[in-house]
């Protein structure tokens, strides 16, 4: 389990940055999880606005830099396509077997036996903090999905 105190340095650390410092960081990301950052910008998110897809790439690069501190710098596994497909589709089944439950209420269902909680509570903060609405309500889901396929694939 990356506790924690570890994630809030992640974003610390990357909310500390200047903006070539961050762009050098989502270049290494994407020398090393190619197919990951493929996927965050898949058409699948297409319907995302651009502060929704920025925003969804905070919240993965806050999943990867935690990782790395948790992990004494070693890099998330590779995942093959089909791996990330099982985990997305296993995800969105618990959105769709509960249309009728709102929001909050459906990620409950995610911590249910996970042992990354901390993770999800991060990336279910960051979504419900948006005191500026950048994100809608449909784009919560898509974000929260893809955020925590990313977490299953790696943690």
């Amino acid at each position: 389990m990356i506790p924690e105190n570890i994630i809030e340095a992640a974003a610390e650390s990357l909310g500390s940055q200047n903006e070539d410092g961050y762009e050098r960081f989502i270049k290494e990301f994407e020398t090393k999880q190619d197919l990951v950052l493929g996927y965050l910008f898949s058409d699948n998110l297409k319907l995302l606005t651009d502060e929704e897809r920025n925003l969804l790439l905070y919240i993965v690069m806050v999943i990867r830099k935690a990782y790395l501190k948790a992990n004494d710098g070693s890099e998330p596994r590779l995942v093959s396509i089909d791996e990330l497909a099982e985990a997305e589709e296993k995800n969105w089944a618990k959105i769709e077997d509960n249309p009728n439950m709102e929001f909050r209420k459906k990620l409950d269902l995610f911590f249910e036996g996970t042992p990354q909680e901390d993770l999800l509570a991060f990336i279910e903060d960051i979504l419900a903090d948006d005191e500026e609405e950048i994100v809608s309500k449909a784009a919560r889901e898509y974000i929260f999905v893809t955020a925590k396929t990313v977490v299953d694939l790696w943690c």
